[in-house]
C-alpha cells in the first residue's frame, strides 16, 4: 500500500480482521538468547515497535533494568492489556498508537527493538522511522525483500551506530531454520 491510511497499516494489518495476535506472533524463545547475548548488561529505555504478544518485552522487564514503550496499531495494545500483561505489567509500559506514531520522535531511547515488524508495514511509515527515530542500538530481526528496504536498514544502521553486525544470519528462529533470518544489532560506542 503506497498511500497513507489513518493507522499507517499495510494490507497483512488492514485484512487481519478479528484474529488474535498469536495467529500471526509467535513467541520465539530464540529472541530471549539472542537478546542475552548481544545486550546482556543492558538498562535503559527501548522502544519496541510491534511487541506482537509481549513475549520479549515481558522478558526484558523482567530481566533488565529498563523503561519500555511500544509502538503498535490500536487493536494490538488493546488486545496486550486485555490478554498478555497483568494490569501492573501494562501500567509499567508507554504506548504509542501506529495513527500517531511520529510522536515516538520526541524521545531519544537507548535501544530500538524491531522483531518482524517493520517490512509489514507502508513504505512510507519505514522509511519514516529509519530517518527520524533516535537511538543508541537497535536489535533487529526480519527478512526485508520489500521495496528497498533491506539496504536502507543496513545504511540506517551503518551511519547510525558506531559498530554493526548485519552479518549475523540466524538459522534456529521457527520458520527459517532452512533459509536463515537476518540479525541487525547496532551499538554505540559507549555499548560496545
Amino acid at each position: 500500500m503506497k498511500e497513507k491510511n489513518s493507522n499507517n497499516l499495510n494490507e497483512i494489518w488492514i485484512n487481519q480482521g478479528d484474529n488474535p495476535l498469536e495467529i500471526y506472533c509467535g513467541d520465539q524463545v530464540e529472541y530471549l538468547r539472542l537478546f542475552d547475548k548481544h545486550f546482556k548488561n543492558f538498562s535503559g529505555s527501548i522502544l519496541e515497535i510491534g511487541a506482537g504478544t509481549g513475549y520479549l518485552c515481558k522478558y526484558i522487564m523482567r530481566n533488565y533494568d529498563v523503561d519500555y514503550s511500544i509502538l503498535d496499531i490500536k487493536k494490538n495494545i488493546d488486545e496486550l492489556q486485555l490478554k498478555y500483561f497483568s494490569e501492573e505489567e501494562f501500567d509499567k509500559i508507554k504506548f504509542a498508537k501506529s495513527s500517531e506514531y511520529t510522536n515516538v520522535f520526541k524521545e531519544d531511547y537507548d535501544l530500538l527493538i524491531a522483531t518482524f515488524v517493520l517490512p509489514e508495514t507502508p513504505t512510507y511509515y519505514w522509511k519514516d522511522i529509519f530517518k527520524n527515530i533516535k537511538t543508541n542500538n537497535c536489535f533487529m530481526i526480519d527478512d526485508g525483500p520489500v521495496d528497498d528496504y533491506e539496504n536502507l536498514r543496513n545504511q540506517w544502521a551503518e551511519d547510525t551506530f558506531d559498530s554493526t553486525d548485519e552479518s549475523e544470519w540466524v538459522y534456529t528462529v521457527t520458520g527459517y531454520k532452512s533459509q536463515g533470518i537476518q540479525l541487525t544489532i547496532g551499538k554505540a560506542q559507549s555499548s560496545k
